[in-house]
């Protein structure tokens, strides 16, 4: 219920801005409304796999006259029924710096598929909420750096005889908040029409443990570079991007193909 109340509050806290805002400002060419959609080939997320089938990544939102502030939801589907997920976010931006607020529901062949989207009791919710802070030095040296931290949900510990005998559930998850951490350095370069993202991400916990989200311990979780570029199909053009990526930690890698259609 604390981490209900806790998502609940936060993102009220952000729409309310994200209107305060809205009537401070007077663009003409204002567009409230954002929506996209992807197709990835596999999800690699902070060094995890996900899920090894392609998929589909909606988002919507609703974005501030400023364009600043930004609240939507952001839904995913493997194409195989494997996996899922649902999330809701708020971010605001102030020139090279950023905060980012995700609270992320998602179940895969590796995380059970017969969960509650509703269950935001600590000990066996499926929800965690991400908050990033991020900050670009300059365009000179665009170097990006951005740290996450996972502040509530189900980022606990498992303590012995934390166990549950029903088929297609977690284990119950009555240990302390892990605060499990990852940061990302990213450096982008422009050579002609591609623009190739280098990035490397540590991962580690606040609260001093060796187990955190992404692994058995801590240390270097995804090291890769991202192509980007713009590929023209008869009238229409799509951003499309390729991404080889490794997991040091858990000796895994992938390469990530995604296509923006619009």
């Amino acid at each position: 219920m604390k981490l209900k109340l806790l998502a609940v509050s936060i993102l009220f806290f952000l729409v309310q801005m994200t209107f305060n805002a809205a009537a401070q400002t007077t663009h003409t060419t204002y567009k409230p409304i954002e929506a996209h959609l992807q197709i990835k080939s596999i999800h690699l997320w902070r060094g995890l796999e996900i899920t090894t089938s392609p998929y589909l990544l909606g988002v919507v939102n609703f974005t501030d006259k400023s364009g600043r502030l930004k609240v939507g939801a952001r839904g995913s589907s493997g194409w195989n029924g494997e996996y899922r997920q649902l999330d809701y976010f708020a971010s605001y931006q102030y020139k090279n710096a950023r905060i980012v607020l995700y609270d992320i529901f998602n179940s895969s062949k590796t995380l059970p598929l017969t969960t509650n989207l509703f269950d935001y009791s600590a000990s066996t919710t499926r929800h965690f909420i991400d908050a990033t802070i991020g900050y670009t030095i300059s365009k000179k040296f665009p170097l990006d750096i951005a740290w996450s931290t996972i502040i509530a949900g189900r980022d606990r510990d498992v303590l012995p005889g934390d166990s549950i005998a029903i088929a297609g559930k977690d284990p119950l998850r009555r240990g302390k908040n892990r605060y499990s951490t990852y940061v990302q350095l990213t450096y982008p370069v422009n050579l002609n029409d591609v623009r190739l993202d280098f990035f490397i991400g540590g991962v580690f916990t606040l609260n001093g443990q060796q187990n955190s989200f992404y692994g058995n311990k801590p240390g270097i979780a995804t090291l890769g570079v991202a192509a980007n570029k713009k590929v023209t199909v008869g009238k229409y053009s799509f951003p499309v991007s390729l991404a080889p990526t490794w997991n040091p930690i858990r000796k895994t890698g992938g390469l990530v193909v995604g296509v923006s259609l619009f």
